[in-house]
């Protein structure tokens, strides 16, 4: 490949056009004003759809939630409950605080319980996936007195608020670059910590490019965010300056609703473990532990061994194929805090 030889007054001016651009954002306006806020595309449609059945169980959570739970079939199992699901995709703790407030704060009266699915330290990460595409999603759960919520979940992750990016490129620009530089940013991170970094990455990275794994739609990309939080995120903390969990708390307690924080159990190895070293399992102890002491429940799925390797699709999601003894299992296990009764199983 020939390249064209080019100027020295070529390579100044583009030497300089890259230190305009580089130089500008410092300059723009950050702080937050009318014009700083992005219109909010509620999504009144899903709030509708949760509002019809007037639940009094509703689960919350992302792909954890959505790869386990056979809908149908836990409504037919759990009745006479009614359930209730807010479930999206790649979202994380602070837009299930929205999820909270928005959708199951609208139902009337208050549901008794709520389900919370998560991952090992997603609480105590905040600022997980508010950016590009997933800052678009996270807006569809807002209402606009949630954006100083927001705004403070993104400065915890070093986003600050009403970047020059939001205001002077286009959206899909926008988007575009906060994704580039993102997936630079898990990179960088797995890499800045060492061999455990580079381990993980390896294997997050053997996953994807796995042949049943080359659609965008099924890859688990959550997984490796969830390995490579920063330190300080694996100290459970309930500090109202660091994460949401008093808000949940808070808001809950308001309304006499009892929540369920349920730890999934990740993609075991051959052996059917989960590997937990002494910090996880300590974090999740000091959880369970202020949970209970506000009435709330944590329930870890992580030992039991009936959930096994064959479950598993791509990362820590399930396939198909196991959603319905999943499902049933999972009945078994939550059964007790119910609100009411589940109906016994009909003879086949």
């Amino acid at each position: 490949m020939k390249f064209l030889p080019r100027s020295r007054t070529e390579w100044w001016q583009q030497l300089l056009l890259a230190l305009f651009v580089l130089a500008i954002p410092p300059l723009l306006p950050s702080d937050r004003g009318p014009s700083a806020v992005k219109p909010v595309a509620f999504d009144q449609v899903r709030l509708d759809k949760v509002l019809r059945r007037r639940p009094n169980v509703v689960m919350i959570g992302n792909s954890m939630l959505n790869t386990r739970i056979d809908k149908p079939l836990f409504n037919d199992l759990a009745r006479p409950n009614s359930i209730g699901y807010v479930a999206e995709g790649g979202t994380r703790s602070t837009v299930w605080y929205f999820k909270l407030k928005n959708f199951v704060g609208a139902v009337d009266p208050p549901p008794k319980l709520v389900f919370i699915f998560y991952r090992d330290y997603d609480f105590t990460a905040p600022w997980l996936h508010l950016a590009g595409e997933r800052l678009e999603t996270a807006r569809t759960f807002m209402q606009p007195d949630d954006e100083d919520l927001l705004s403070f979940a993104r400065k915890l992750g070093g986003v600050a608020p009403s970047t020059a990016l939001d205001f002077y490129l286009p959206e899909q620009l926008t988007l575009d670059v906060r994704k580039r530089i993102g997936n630079l940013a898990i990179d960088i991170g797995a890499v800045g910590q060492g061999k455990t970094g580079d381990t993980a990455l390896q294997e997050h990275l053997n996953n994807l490019f796995d042949f049943q794994n080359l659609r965008p739609d099924v890859f688990d990309a959550g997984a490796m965010a969830n390995d490579i939080v920063p330190g300080d995120s694996k100290l459970f903390t309930v500090n109202p300056s660091r994460n949401l969990l008093a808000n949940f708390n808070t808001f809950a307690k308001e309304r006499q609703i009892r929540l369920i924080f349920y730890r999934v159990k990740r993609r075991p190895n051959e052996q059917n473990e989960v590997i937990q070293d002494e910090e996880l399992r300590t974090y999740t102890a000091a959880f369970r532990l202020w949970a209970e002491s506000q009435g709330h429940l944590l329930m870890d799925e992580t030992e039991d061994p009936r959930l096994t390797l064959s479950m598993y699709h791509d990362g820590d999601h399930l396939g198909k194929s196991a959603m319905a003894e999943y499902t049933r299992i999972f009945l078994e296990r939550v059964k007790a805090y119910l609100p009411l009764p589940p109906k016994a199983p009909t003879a086949p």
